[in-house]
């Protein structure tokens, strides 16, 4: 039985995935934006917005801007983003963790001190579930708050 272009739809769009995140490497960001925003209306249609292959597209694009020094687009990209992780996948994933560390550091970069604080409040909240208080992360996430709080 020979294989058809298109057989693999999920196959070519992990390649699409790998492609446009090599475009970002390369310093390609508005291309890499532009794959990053088709590639998540294709995967939406093809296999659903909630399916983690998107979200991982959509976490990507939130990258990728933020990279590209569109900090105020990462954000409002990434909170919808955010919503639908925790949703899917569930508050305590390593995904929607390293999303509230991102979009902390998005917030930052506009200037919203205030915002960046709440987001590395809520992580520090579930952090504190699953390690040690006196886990290294723990430590740092809290100075980083102390920070922010001095900083507003």
């Amino acid at each position: 039985m020979s294989t058809q272009i298109g057989d693999d739809l999920p196959g070519a769009l992990r390649t699409r995935n790998d492609l446009a995140k090599a475009k970002a490497h390369a310093g390609d960001f508005r291309g890499a934006i532009a794959e990053f925003r088709t590639l998540v209306k294709d995967l939406t249609a093809e296999v659903g917005a909630d399916h983690p292959q998107t979200l991982d597209v959509r976490a990507n694009l939130v990258g990728v801007l933020g990279t590209a020094a569109q900090f105020a687009k990462a954000v409002a990209v990434g909170e919808p983003l955010l919503r639908d992780q925790v949703r899917v996948l569930g508050p305590e994933h390593d995904d929607v963790l390293e999303t509230r560390q991102l979009l902390a550091n998005l917030r930052y970069r506009t200037g919203d001190t205030e915002g960046a604080a709440e987001e590395l409040e809520q992580l520090l909240a579930v952090l504190s579930r699953v390690l040690m208080p006196t886990h290294d992360r723990i430590t740092k996430l809290k100075s980083e708050i102390e920070f922010l709080k001095r900083s507003t």
